[in-house]
């Protein structure tokens, strides 16, 4: 009995967790259901990031403590999933769930970090003192969680090429991939992106203690 009620408090957290993001997307006027061609607004954001790459350094936020805030959190909510029954394929479930565009991960609709504008405009945030994008920030944190769960780089950056062909589209949104979306590649950038979250966690595991 007390199995079944945990599983089904899980549930009941996971779809309310769900329904947020439904509501922050029907909020800012963005589709429910996206994919990962979506290059439109990504919500309204706690400062404001600038649509251009060529202004001074300080110009632009920075959101170094926040994204190692996040990044500390997020490692710490994976590792106790991991240490659970099937904890591997759980979290394997978690991240196709959650890093899909517009989900509760996809670091682009969260208010302390660079998306899109309004009209489309890619933003951009400081990060140890490096001018980074939202789609950087995005596929880092993809990169750096899988690393800390063991998913090997080059099978990370496979996923994620089938991803934005949409060939997980039937899992995470129940449609099938429109023409559009097919034709779609995952950017050299991303893959770089990707890359660099996992050097990001081999320093990160020998000078941060988690508790």
């Amino acid at each position: 009995m007390k199995i079944l009620l945990k599983n089904y408090i899980s549930r009941f957290v996971a779809n309310e967790r769900k329904q947020k993001m439904y509501q922050w997307l029907e909020l800012n006027g963005c589709p429910r259901v996206l994919d990962a061609t979506y290059d439109g607004y990504t919500g309204m954001k706690m400062r404001k990031f600038p649509v251009s790459a060529n202004m001074h350094t300080n110009a632009y936020p920075d959101i170094t403590l926040d994204y190692e805030k996040l990044k500390k959190d997020m490692f710490i909510d994976v590792r106790a999933k991991m240490m659970k029954p099937f904890g591997k394929l759980k979290t394997l479930k978690m991240f196709l769930e959650n890093f899909a565009t517009g989900a509760e991960w996809d670091t682009k609709f969260m208010m302390n970090f660079p998306g899109r504008d309004k009209q489309g405009r890619v933003q951009f945030a400081r990060y140890n003192n490096h001018i980074v994008t939202g789609n950087y920030i995005s596929n880092h944190i993809y990169g750096f969680l899988c690393a800390a769960i063991g998913i090997p780089e080059k099978v990370s950056k496979w996923i994620a090429r089938v991803y934005s062909k949409g060939f997980l589209e039937p899992l995470i949104s129940g449609t099938m991939p429109n023409k559009k979306l097919l034709k779609f590649s995952d950017p050299l950038s991303d893959q770089a992106a990707i890359s660099s979250g996992y050097k990001d966690f081999r320093k990160w595991q020998k000078n941060t203690v988690v508790r």
